[in-house]
């Protein structure tokens, strides 16, 4: 039976990850339509090009430039009876309310300004949230494996969400008189509705963490003591390239469907099991993980990946089984990256802990986040301006003779050729298991 949340810090139950991870739901389902809806939506209401809202939305992802760190170095340092963690947690719920309500329900004519409040304030809750969360899950995780386990548990609720974030669309379009706005504001109103419960279900169900005391970091400092460690700085790398590849996916895959595949109609389809093969197949790498390791395990999950991506580009137009197939191949290994990475992040701060005292978990999770949102507004800003360089028109029923396979290289060349670098940065990532088995912990 679950009690409160103060009974002793211990390994977190399996239902209480379960409640833990509850908030990562609202924020995966708002960062879907953020990267796959809004941008068009707005285009549309707007009247302006792709290439200009994808500058838009590139400016406004630049935001967390500013916010990350300050979150990091702010959830780090805080002290209270809650914890350092509770309190942004619980703070980041209005702020991430009032965004959504902006970003999702605008006026009948948004301006640029508007747009860009609105994401400012969105994107702000969010970065509250998730380096909140992720930091929180670290404090939690007392070993090797469990760390995995928990990041692991955090993923899944995300492509819960994920999911969710999928079919409300697919749900409220059909019949509606304006399905594009028809998909935005039901999204809206499952973050809105989600929100609250699930972060004060997340507080009433876990502990606040390590109750140790160390020294506390600022995020200058924290920068300056991860970055001499080589192997964070190629996780770094690494991340942002996996934040260009999976940018630039997202945001040609419903255009490249259409144009390439000619499964415009089935996009939403073929989107659906990509996420649900990641959530079936999540705890197998997990399983794998505790045999081969972290790093050697998103190795051998990046070079799984490669020949289902590529195998897209042989897919014969309208082929529906074709395309899942190799859809749902490349999904297996979606939330390998994520989940895995995140838990080397927190073994690696683990590791500078016991060697500085220090406590610097929310800076390091803000440098990982940072760096795969980077990536991500470069996809978004570069990928939307070579669309219309190349003489794509979205929603057109004939392109240009060339566009469609421009579009199905932009689209899938950056996974095979990220998941390549990837491989090759993490194949000489350091033994951490060992490395944490054999650091004593000087600053006890």
């Amino acid at each position: 039976m679950l009690t409160s949340s103060s009974v002793p810090f211990g390994r977190l139950s399996t239902g209480r990850l379960m409640l833990f991870a509850l908030p990562a739901l609202p924020a995966a389902a708002l960062s879907f339509p953020i990267g796959a809806y809004l941008p068009p939506y707005y285009a549309e209401r707007m009247g302006v090009d792709l290439a200009t809202i994808g500058l838009i939305f590139m400016l406004a992802r630049l935001w967390d430039i500013f916010t990350d760190p300050l979150m990091g170095s702010l959830t780090d340092r805080t002290k209270s009876r809650w914890g350092r963690r509770k309190p942004w947690i619980v703070a980041a719920a209005p702020i991430l309310l009032l965004g959504t309500s902006l970003l999702f329900f605008p006026w009948a004519s948004p301006s640029i300004a508007m747009l860009l409040i609105a994401l400012f304030i969105t994107y702000l809750g969010y970065t509250m949230l998730t380096i909140t969360q992720l930091a929180w899950a670290a404090d939690l995780g007392q070993s090797y494996d469990e760390r995995s386990r928990l990041q692991g548990g955090v993923l899944l609720a995300s492509i819960a969400g994920l999911l969710t974030a999928m079919l409300l669309p697919a749900i409220v379009e059909a019949g509606a008189v304006d399905p594009a706005r028809a998909r935005v504001e039901a999204l809206g109103w499952y973050v809105l509705a989600l929100t609250i419960p699930a972060i004060a279900i997340a507080v009433w169900a876990a502990p606040t963490g390590t109750a140790s005391v160390h020294r506390e970091s600022n995020f200058t400092h924290a920068m300056r003591r991860l970055f001499v460690r080589p192997e964070f700085r190629r996780l770094l790398a690494a991340d942002f390239i996996q934040g260009i590849a999976g940018g630039m996916l997202l945001s040609g895959f419903v255009f490249t469907m259409d144009s390439y595949l000619d499964l415009g109609n089935r996009a939403g389809l073929l989107l659906l099991a990509f996420m649900a093969s990641g959530l079936v197949f999540v705890p197998l790498w997990g399983i794998v993980a505790k045999r081969l390791g972290k790093s050697m395990t998103i190795v051998w999950s990046s070079l799984f990946t490669i020949p289902f991506v590529a195998a897209l580009f042989l897919v014969t137009p309208g082929s529906l089984i074709g395309a899942l197939a190799a859809i749902i191949g490349f999904g297996s290994t979606m939330g390998v990256w994520i989940f895995l990475t995140r838990a080397i992040v927190a073994d690696i701060d683990e590791l500078e802990r016991r060697e500085s005292g220090f406590i610097q978990t929310g800076s390091a999770f803000a440098l990982v986040t940072l760096s795969t949102k980077l990536g991500q507004a470069a996809a978004v800003g570069v990928g939307f301006w070579i669309y219309s360089r190349i003489g794509f028109i979205p929603g057109a029923s004939v392109q240009l003779d060339g566009v469609p396979l421009r579009m199905a290289f932009l689209t899938f060349a950056p996974p095979i050729l990220g998941h390549l670098a990837i491989a090759a940065i993490m194949f000489v990532h350091p033994d951490d298991r060992h490395r944490l088995a054999t650091t004593p912990d000087i600053a006890a």
